[in-house]
């Protein structure tokens, strides 16, 4: 063969190699020995392949002699891993030992040192140039490179003997994937048994090119046989050490198996069952556990010994590939603690959203309170405040007019002198009674401070706004008030103004309904009085 065109071929079949390392490698998770193993023949392949690359394409002699000996690091590699493959393929869930780890790298171990010291012994290579590292054409294999070549040749055979028990013991469903990794084995051994003996030729070595038609087979297990998620699992994983009870019973009614928790569950619901389950029938050993024959499910309470238990059941119908009726499998799953748990916590759920609704309740009802005025029960001022700027913002948004009305109790400070100040205290709560009947709807109504009340209403324009307020004037004129058995009448005197003729913000239109107040008391009480842009508010005497 051509050295440029060997070192092609080799070259070609460390990429096919290497990329199938890293495609197994990327994929693991699902299946971590087996992928490990695998990743690791390819890599050890990669790196023959390379080395066989520079020693075809190589025209210095010490280069060729030096990668010869380099070889040895990846085919021993390759040939350890060869071993943890077919025992990972045989038994899905085998996990090598430590103790085998150690002994399948001594090979690899010895055979670098003895390749990298061969100059000195001449163990592993020997003939013209093998001492000064000149050429490997004229070498010949030593005492070491025969009892390598055997030890690699018997853990290869032990590799693909377990990969062909496990594609005889395997189900058929797995066989396609069992032997396209034999045949991935099975080519490059064979390839490196024929180049040994010479057969085609002394310049010509087949291994590098078997090793990318074994990495391009593996490469189909992989994504065409979808090898790591479609594995076989044991039987004692997925039956035998489940908790739920399973049991297959035929059509006749008959036990045909059961795992180890169906027999305990057989056993405490008849503890006269016979010592042989299988065989026995079904409906004397489970009883009403079996109704569900039609492929549903159902919920059973049954006594046990141990207390009753609670069981889901699920039946499901067993065919075979010719559609024939061979029985069913019953799941019985205990759900006893779960549904306690369910319960329990349904009325936890339900005392936790009691006690929310009441916590809740209280909060709103402390948010109002600290919103209330405590001896009349309008809104205090600072709701006021808030409320009336959300109020201002939509008269805004909304190109909307706003009118408020700002009330002062007339000559509240005789009330207090002539009867009492718990008699101006009933005289505040029935004003502040009467303005919360008489208003709008969606009114914002609250207590500004002392004997002065506040009103506000969206979408009242000025004229809306005085007749409003002087709605509510006379409605606190017309009806006295009663306190400890005497009738006091009073007035009130009231400020109107409006967005946006008054003013655009919550102080300008307070300042100008407040002047407006004023306004009204100067000219008399009882009275009420639009804001004027020009008016300058006046002060009334105390008392007033």
């Amino acid at each position: 063969m051509v050295p440029q065109l060997a070192a092609l071929v080799d070259a070609s079949a460390a990429v096919v190699c290497a990329c199938v390392a890293v495609m197994t490698w990327r994929r693991r998770a699902q299946s971590p020995t087996l992928a490990v193993a695998l990743a690791l023949v390819m890599a050890g392949s990669c790196w023959w392949s390379v080395a066989n690359a520079v020693v075809a394409g190589t025209s210095d002699g010490t280069v060729a002699a030096i990668a010869t000996l380099a070889t040895y690091p990846g085919a021993s590699a390759m040939v350890a891993a060869c071993v943890c493959l077919g025992l990972a393929v045989a038994w899905p869930q085998w996990v090598p030992q430590r103790r085998l780890v150690v002994v399948l790298l001594i090979e690899p171990v010895l055979i670098t040192l003895a390749a990298a010291t061969n100059p000195w012994h001449l163990l592993v290579y020997r003939g013209a140039g093998a001492a000064q590292l000149t050429g490997p054409r004229g070498w010949t294999g030593g005492p070491a490179f025969w009892l390598d070549v055997w030890y690699c040749y018997l853990a290869v055979a032990i590799g693909i003997a377990v990969l062909a028990w496990a594609w005889w013991k395997g189900s058929p469903a797995f066989r396609g994937q069992r032997t396209a990794l034999l045949l991935a084995g099975l080519v490059p051994a064979a390839a490196y048994g024929i180049s040994l003996t010479g057969a085609l030729g002394a310049t010509v070595d087949q291994t590098p090119l078997s090793l990318a038609v074994a990495g391009a087979i593996m490469a189909y297990a992989i994504f065409r046989q979808d090898l790591f998620s479609f594995g076989p699992v044991a039987r004692a994983l997925i039956v035998d050490q489940i908790g739920d009870a399973g049991v297959v019973i035929s059509p006749s009614g008959r036990v045909l198996d059961l795992n180890p928790a169906a027999a305990a569950l057989a056993r405490a619901l008849d503890p006269d069952a016979p010592a042989k389950l299988v065989g026995a029938l079904g409906h004397r050993i489970f009883g009403a556990a079996l109704a569900t024959a039609d492929g549903g499910a159902t919920d059973l309470v049954v006594d046990l010994p141990r207390g009753r238990a609670e069981f889901h059941v699920q039946a499901s119908p067993l065919v075979d590939r010719r559609r024939r009726d061979l029985g069913h499998v019953f799941v019985a799953r205990d759900v006893t603690e779960a549904n306690a748990l369910s319960r329990r916590l349904a009325a936890a759920h339900t005392q936790l959203v009691r006690q929310v609704d009441t916590i809740e309740a209280l909060r709103a009802d402390l948010v109002e309170r600290a919103n209330r005025d405590p001896l009349t029960g309008l809104h205090n001022r600072r709701y006021l405040v808030d409320r009336f700027t959300a109020m201002l913002t939509a008269a805004q948004a909304d190109r909307a007019t706003l009118a408020v009305v700002l009330f002062d109790v007339d000559t509240f400070k005789s009330i207090n002198d002539e009867h009492g100040h718990l008699a101006g205290d009933a005289v505040l709560v029935a004003l502040a009674r009467r303005l919360a009947q008489q208003a709008p709807p969606g009114a914002l109504v609250a207590r500004w401070g002392g004997e002065e009340f506040f009103v506000a209403v969206l979408g009242a324009d000025p004229q809306a706004g005085l007749a409003l307020a002087d709605g509510l004037r006379d409605a606190c004129q017309q009806e006295s008030i009663a306190v400890a058995g005497r009738v006091i009448s009073c007035t009130v005197s009231g400020g109107v103004a409006s967005y946006p003729a008054s003013g655009t913000t919550m102080d300008d239109l307070f300042h100008a309904a407040d002047a407006a107040m004023y306004e009204a008391k100067n000219a008399g009480r009882n009275l009420v009085r639009l804001h004027v842009a020009d008016l300058a508010p006046q002060r009334s005497a105390p008392g007033s």
